[in-house]
């Protein structure tokens, strides 16, 4: 199924999904922006607009997520046609959809985000891709219980038939 065909599943509003690099000056003040315990050190550079597609104002785009309590998220923004210029901690968006324990979602994006949260929205690049893979759909189940180990490798039920 192409792309086509997968946004003809669902009437849920996608990701604006705008691209861009975070300059290499800003990698090191993602880095130093705050300073955690036990803090993931990756860095994403590689940016998609996470906000709802057609969205007013700045793009933008989490990179580096922090183990702390109140929960933060290093972020960047931009206007279009522009580098980003700065990265900002922003404390999460508090909102959960509503699932049963276990299977609820919290949205991934920043309080007082623009639109709809995260977990009512599409992205497309990662739809499509799980499309082609099914292999790896087991990867982003919700069911998976927590703790549990993740075992990276196809399963049988998931490869295409001859």
């Amino acid at each position: 199924m192409g792309l086509t065909g997968l946004l003809r599943q669902g009437s849920r509003p996608l990701i604006c999904g705008a691209v861009q690099l975070l300059p290499p000056a800003l990698v090191l003040d993602a880095l130093t922006a705050a300073l955690v315990d036990d803090d993931e050190i990756e860095v994403t550079t590689d940016l998609h607009c996470e906000i709802e597609q057609d969205h007013v104002g700045l793009h933008a785009a989490a990179v580096r997520l922090l183990n702390n309590s109140p929960p933060r998220t290093v972020w960047t923004q931009w206007v279009d046609w522009r580098d980003p210029e700065v990265v900002v901690v922003l404390p999460d968006c508090p909102e959960v959809n509503g699932g049963p324990p276990g299977k609820d979602d919290r949205c991934t994006l920043f309080a007082s985000h623009p639109g709809t949260c995260s977990f009512d929205l599409v992205d497309p690049e990662h739809e499509e891709f799980l499309a082609a893979n099914p292999a790896y759909r087991h990867l982003f189940e919700r069911e998976r219980p927590q703790g549990a180990v993740t075992d990276l490798r196809p399963r049988p039920e998931d490869s295409p038939a001859d």
